[in-house]
């Protein structure tokens, strides 16, 4: 699943939260005047509390910062953390964690790729540079399986670099920027690590202090 769908789910829904407060306080004030004219019957029903709130959302959104989000995702209403996912609102960059990979995954819907088809990625952010050799997952997005200790220098790179590049063959260039997405980042680790699906070391010059 792309991160796109989540963000712009995520975003609908926080951008909803004030407007639906403030529909809420109105509602309840119109209640409040109807149940004063209203039958004993009417009052208690509308008074009456929903008795199963709707359960959270398999997907959260744990941090935010311009163009990048980490998001998790639960397969049973927050009690366990089956997937982390963080990246670029565009897409073209993506990093995901679950029990059984990690990968770093770059789309595009305007794409029309050949699920199982191959090609090289390469990726400069500063003195960070590396290959990756990207497989289509279907016809709008492409992934890479790393291991722990590459993951862990992808990320260094995006977290201590202010712009990336990324090369798809010998064609296609992206130029993009990296604010904002080290707290991402940082969140994206801290999250393959809590739920044991791996060690991606700390933020570059990372200072934990709770003061």
């Amino acid at each position: 699943m792309k991160i796109y769908q989540f963000l712009i789910a995520g975003a609908v829904a926080l951008s909803a939260l004030p407007a639906m407060a403030g529909a809420q306080e109105a509602g309840q004030l119109q209640d409040s005047t109807q149940w004063a004219h209203s039958p004993a019957g009417a009052r208690q029903a509308l008074a009456t509390p929903d008795p199963q709130p709707a359960p959270p959302p398999a997907m959260t959104i744990d941090e935010r910062h311009d163009w990048w989000v980490a998001i998790h995702h639960s397969p049973d209403h927050g009690l366990h953390t089956d997937l982390c996912i963080a990246g670029a609102e565009n897409e073209v960059l993506m990093v995901r964690a679950d029990a059984d990979s990690l990968q770093m995954r770059s789309a595009d819907d305007h794409w029309t790729l050949t699920p199982g088809s191959t090609g090289d990625m390469t990726v400069r952010i500063g003195a960070y540079q590396h290959v990756f050799h990207m497989q289509a997952n279907d016809a709008t997005t492409l992934s890479v399986d790393l291991k722990p200790k590459e993951m862990a220098e992808l990320l260094n790179g995006m977290e201590r670099g202010q712009q990336a590049t990324v090369q798809y063959g010998e064609r296609t260039v992206v130029n993009m920027t990296l604010t904002g997405s080290a707290p991402v980042l940082d969140r994206f680790r801290g999250c393959a690590e809590t739920n044991h699906f791996a060690d991606l070391g700390h933020a570059p010059d990372s200072r934990a202090n709770p003061f």
